[in-house]
């Protein structure tokens, strides 16, 4: 007589639910933990892409004796154009047409060309730049983002919100390595190690004030110079890159003031990292700034030859 057959034991309804409810707790165990993750990839591929475009920078010194100019004039082209065969984009370079503008239909497929060195990871790399032509308040130019900028000065404003101790001295403490015409080696006279060359600025031309989106308002300060305030920049072909560094209140909503990093993307150093922003100095090394940090700190670090001493440990 053949033996009946014993079915497996089914899960209960509640033995089911205690599974599930030890799945979810596991996975929300693990989700801060693999944001984490990826979050430290994210910053080391910025901090990655800024040693790339600093030694960029510096194979240029090293080619033509000074740095890349901050802004470049007849025709009007961004400097990045002039470092792209050192970030191996020759494919670009190459049907960049230097003696056209960067706004010129001769170069409408460079400007929208996207350089993954150009992009942070942590920000939004298919948002599309904007910038308006030189001397005109007309509609603005649109092409590829880019995540970084120079600071080309140190704003007068804030050199006098700070009591600088000599006014006169303006003209030389506010500049920074890639003012002007770029500076020498020799003209960066506190130190290669102590001056900011490249500084993220993300996500323009969205406006981002203390980690939030802002779109029912414009920059405090007007931020493409004309009367709509419309925040303009983050396109990487254009050909004024630098900006001069203020500082913004603690809420990060006026122009100067004590806040240094992550306070307002309206041309200040501004990141998506947790706690801070990457930099790039004049050596080519690259830091960690905390949102921390004292304005003054920062302040110094953006002159080449302000005779500020700077701590060790910013």
């Amino acid at each position: 007589m053949a033996k009946p057959r014993v079915l497996p034991r089914a899960f209960t309804l509640i033995e089911l639910l205690v599974v599930i409810a030890i799945i979810a707790v596991l996975i929300g165990l693990l989700l801060p933990a693999v944001q984490k993750v990826r979050e430290a990839a994210a910053r080391m591929s910025c901090q990655n892409n800024l040693k790339q475009i600093a030694l960029a920078c510096t194979n240029y010194e090293v080619r033509n004796g000074r740095y890349p100019p901050s802004n470049t004039f007849g025709p009007y082209n961004g400097w990045p154009v002039l470092v792209l065969p050192d970030l191996e984009q020759e494919n670009v370079r190459n049907i960049y047409v230097a003696t056209a503008n960067w706004y010129d239909p001769a170069n409408d497929v460079p400007r929208n060309s996207r350089v993954k060195t150009f992009l942070c990871p942590s920000a939004n790399g298919q948002r599309v730049g904007r910038s308006s032509a030189p001397n005109t308040t007309g509609a603005a130019y649109t092409g590829a983002a880019w995540d970084y900028s120079n600071v080309a000065v140190v704003a007068q404003t804030l050199l006098a919100y700070l009591n600088y101790p000599d006014p006169a001295s303006y003209p030389i403490t506010w500049r920074g390595v890639m003012s002007s015409q770029g500076s020498t080696v020799a003209q960066i006279a506190d130190g290669l190690s102590n001056t900011l060359l490249i500084v993220e600025d993300a996500n323009r031309p969205e406006y981002w004030v203390k980690g939030k989106r802002v779109t029912d308002r414009d920059p405090s300060f007007g931020g493409d110079g004309t009367a709509t305030g419309t925040l303009v920049g983050g396109l990487w072909a254009d050909h004024d890159k630098g900006f001069g560094i203020e500082g913004t209140s603690a809420d990060g909503n006026t122009f100067v003031g004590d806040c240094a990093i992550n306070c307002n993307n309206a041309f200040e150093v501004y990141a998506f990292h947790t706690g801070g922003a990457n930099v790039a100095l004049a050596d080519g090394s690259v830091r960690f700034l905390r949102e921390g940090m004292a304005i003054r700190t920062l302040a110094a670090l953006g002159t080449r030859a302000g005779g500020e001493v700077v701590p060790g440990d910013f």
